[in-house]
């Protein structure tokens, strides 16, 4: 091309930027077209949401039923979360709380505060009616006005991307809203919400969808033009044909089988507070979904929650910071799953299988389609790495407040996150597996199997699909010929087929070796994942152990009983002598577990049983170790709070009671034992002085404790003696060993001694008469005894002057006490400190 001369006038060639955009840039009339068919699309997506969310709003209590103008916002806000929208909710505000803050009314209290709440989420099934809009539309455009070029196509589809964008973006922006379907933030003062869908990342999402959608309508209107695409590029696609196929075709299958399992659980199962009809529209909002999850799990992938972030307060009382990581992961690999996963793990290598062989059949029996494993394993990664990530469901929230009430004053923040879904790398990893198995499958299953069950293949050539290859047509036909089958209709045309690869095997112990062995397969893999998971759950789980444990009790066998608790527990009344006292007082019967609440290696079972003729109901906790196992194969449940605790108490003087008929020793008047839950019986054991009383039975429960009446001791009428003669004893040796005016640890002093400076000698006590004694036993378990002294007593006294003695004498005629120890072999005596009123000793 000639270049123009500088200074010379001449027209420059268009930039390769300016070139392409001129190649794509559709004409203006196609332009509008385009964009007519993106927002009839999405026109139609909002008529339908309208629709469903003014059928379903009439449900909702009187007060909340909403008006239109909310039926219309909600729409857009589905929408928005149908194209991977943010639904947020922002709060921000302050006010004054009034007095209340406890020191008076000149104190009031003030708030301000913020938060954020944003819940990102795609609702698969209205992102199909949306995607199904824009197909319909975009097709019936290009049907109209075909473009010329590819680049033109894609022009279209940029167009109405951008339109379709662009309106929802308008939309999104103008339903931000402080009121809905009833709640009104005006009544809340200062305190201003706003709730909306945000801009992003709907923006960048709806552009892509809608493209992609577009783009697939107009070309499959295009498909088979000739020289619309380049050979190249048209053969690279003709070799990704058969693997988006069979991916497609598995996917489709698992995804429909997991939409009916999650319709079911909703329909039948156990869906806690929701009644039937709220558990339905739940699910058929969220089914694809939970479908999604449901078929990602059975292939293998791990299905994960976490939750994460940081809460803190401050105040002048002090500061406290907390943080939260937390992670729950459930999967074929990593635990957590029921026993019935498996089951769907062999049904999701049935449908591969299945469909493994059917797109076999489309390819030449010679040929060797191992060279093109990486096709099949990155179709089933194009297929699911996107429903993995679109699937899943995340929250953030973020806020803080400050409040000040007089002096006081706090301040708080909160930020964290929340998701679930499936693993996107294990998503990846897991689709390029199965992906690999397929062709596998394909290349080494599809002649065994079809040699062994010719009829079955014919069946699976109905299935859609690439179309069958004229020599398996033959080798089908030729098989059934040889058995002496009737041909089916569709392979009549396939006898005269020349074979050019060998028949299939018609050998009946062929035939059998590996009907057989499939069978051996199936029963191992499916019936004997189920008979594991049958007796994992019936026989071995926790619901077996709990109902095993009371029933034990309620049999008497104690020993069993003990085996089924976690940490063999052991005590005096953890025997069978016990037990047997216990049901003798109130048989245990009716034993029954009703629920059980298991969450990976611990579970709760509600437990009902009777007691005397008393009906009661309580719940027991049960842990598991994973390396503790029935034969290496079920979990060994324990029952971990079985037991229950009896708490006497008695008089310090009992030194033993019987609990259940079992002597047991007291220790300062109480204990404190494990016993089998039922009827504890407790009384006193009399000893020689001392007699017993009081006690009782009550009624424990797994878990709980009991307090039966204390145990009340009194003197027999041979302690009282015993008590009485220990005294007088103690007395008669007192004046023999005392040699003082006050002995010491005696209660004796003369009626009439002054304190002086003179000596004393020669100290003589002589009793005149047995005192007559009381006995009491005091509260504390103590024993006293009191009465009147006899006394006489002679002494000399030495003049500390002149060193002059003097004889002289007096009595003691006083009142005095003694604690007297009975718990000893002999009793031991202790004399109160005297005091005299008139002088003051």
């Amino acid at each position: 091309m000639p270049q123009p001369v500088p200074g010379q006038s001449g027209v420059t060639a268009p930039g390769r930027l300016a070139t392409l955009f001129s190649q794509v840039r559709p004409d203006a009339q196609s332009a509008k077209a385009a964009a007519v068919s993106a927002l009839s699309a999405l026109g139609s997506q909002l008529g339908l949401l309208f629709v469903v969310l003014a059928i379903a709003a009439q449900f909702l209590p009187e007060d909340n039923t909403g008006t239109v103008g909310d039926w219309l916002t909600t729409t857009v806000w589905v929408a928005g979360l149908a194209l991977r929208g943010t639904l947020g909710l922002t709060v921000e505000g302050g006010g004054q709380s009034g007095s209340g803050s406890g020191f008076g009314d000149s104190m009031p209290g003030n708030f301000a505060g913020q938060g954020e709440i944003g819940v990102t989420l795609q609702l698969m099934l209205f992102t199909c009616t949306a995607l199904f809009a824009v197909w319909w539309f975009a097709r019936r455009g290009e049907r109209r006005a075909a473009a010329d070029t590819w680049a033109r196509v894609a022009g279209r589809s940029a167009t109405g991307a951008l339109v379709y964008a662009l309106a929802m973006t308008v939309l999104a922006l103008a339903t931000h809203s402080s009121s809905v379907f009833g709640m009104n933030t005006e009544e809340l003062g200062p305190v201003s919400v706003d709730l909306g869908v945000a801009v992003w990342p709907l923006l960048p999402y709806t552009v892509v969808f809608v493209f992609l959608a577009d783009f697939a309508a107009r070309a499959a209107v295009r498909h088979g033009t000739p020289g619309a695409l380049p050979g190249g590029f048209a053969g690279r696609l003709r070799d990704w044909r058969s693997p988006l196929t069979a991916a497609g075709t598995v996917s489709s299958v698992l995804l429909g089988l997991g939409a009916l399992t999650a319709l079911g659980f909703a329909v039948f199962g156990d869906t806690g507070d929701l009644n039937a009809g709220a558990a339905l529209g739940l699910s058929l909002l969220t089914f694809i979904n939970s479908a999604v999850w449901l078929t990602g799990v059975a292939m293998g992938v791990t299905a994960g929650s976490s939750l994460n972030g940081a809460a803190s307060v401050q105040s002048f009382l002090g500061g406290e910071d907390t943080s939260r990581l937390k992670d729950s992961k459930a999967g074929l690999f990593t635990g957590n799953m029921p026993g019935a996963a498996y089951l769907l793990l062999l049904l999701v290598a049935l449908v591969v299988v299945v469909a493994a062989v059917r797109h076999a059949l489309a390819h030449d029996p010679r040929a060797r389609m191992l060279s093109t494993l990486w096709r099949f394993a990155g179709a089933m990664a194009v297929l699911w790495m996107p429903l993995g990530i679109l699937s899943g469901l995340n929250a953030d929230v973020d806020g803080g407040m400050d409040i000040g009430v007089g002096p006081i004053g706090a301040s708080g923040s909160a930020h964290g996150s929340v998701s679930f879904g499936l693993s996107v790398f294990g998503t990846l990893f897991v689709a390029l597996l199965w992906g690999g198995l397929l062709l596998v499958a394909a290349q080494f299953l599809t002649r065994p199997l079809l040699s062994v069950f010719p009829a079955a293949g014919a069946w699976v050539l109905r299935m859609p699909g690439l179309p069958v290859h004229p020599q398996w047509a033959a080798l089908l036909a030729d098989a059934a010929h040889r058995r002496g089958r009737p041909v089916p209709p569709r392979l009549t045309s396939a006898l005269t087929e020349p074979l050019a690869c060998p028949p299939l095997a018609t050998d009946a112990k062929w035939a059998r070796f590996t009907g057989v062995g499939l069978i051996v397969v199936a029963v191992l893999g499916g019936g004997g994942t189920a008979a594991w998971a049958v007796v994992d759950s019936q026989v071995y789980g926790p619901k077996a152990a709990a109902e095993d444990y009371i029933q034990a009790v309620a049999d008497g066998r104690a020993e069993d009983a003990l085996e089924l608790l976690d940490g063999s527990p052991s005590g005096r009344l953890l025997t069978q002598a016990a037990l047997d006292s216990q049901l003798k007082a109130a048989p245990l019967t009716d034993v029954s577990v009703d629920e059980v609440d298991e969450s990976g290696t611990t579970a709760t079972a509600t437990v009902t049983y009777s007691v005397g003729g008393e009906k009661r109901e309580t719940s027991l906790r049960l842990v598991t170790d994973e390396d503790d196992k029935h034969l290496g194969l079920w979990r060994r449940w324990k029952v971990s709070d079985g037991l229950a605790r009896v708490d006497v108490t008695a008089s310090p003087l009992l030194r033993e009671a019987k609990v259940s008929g079992v002597p047991v020793l007291l220790k300062d008047g109480t204990a404190e034992l494990a016993v089998f839950p039922g009827m504890v019986t407790v009384e006193g054991v009399n000893s020689g002085y001392v007699a017993a009383s009081g006690g009782g039975s009550v009624m424990v429960e797994p878990g709980g404790s009991g307090t039966p009446d204390g145990l009340d001791a009194a003197l027999t009428g041979e302690g009282e003696q015993a008590a009485r003669e220990a005294v007088v004893t103690e007395l008669v040796q007192c004046a023999e060993r005392s040699t003082t005016l006050e002995p010491e640890d005696c209660p004796m002093s003369p009626d009439n001694y002054y304190s002086s400076l003179d000596e004393v000698e020669d100290v003589h006590w002589t009793q005149q008469s047995e005192p007559g004694l009381e006995t009491e036993l005091a509260e504390d378990g103590t024993v006293t005894a009191s009465g009147d002294l006899d006394f006489k007593v002679s002494w000399v006294g030495v003049d500390d002057w002149d060193g002059a003695k003097e004889k002289q004498k007096d009595t003691c005629t006083k009142s005095f006490s003694a604690t007297v120890d009975l718990s000893g072999a002999a009793p031991t005596v202790t004399f109160d400190p005297s005091y005299d009123t008139d002088y003051g000793w």
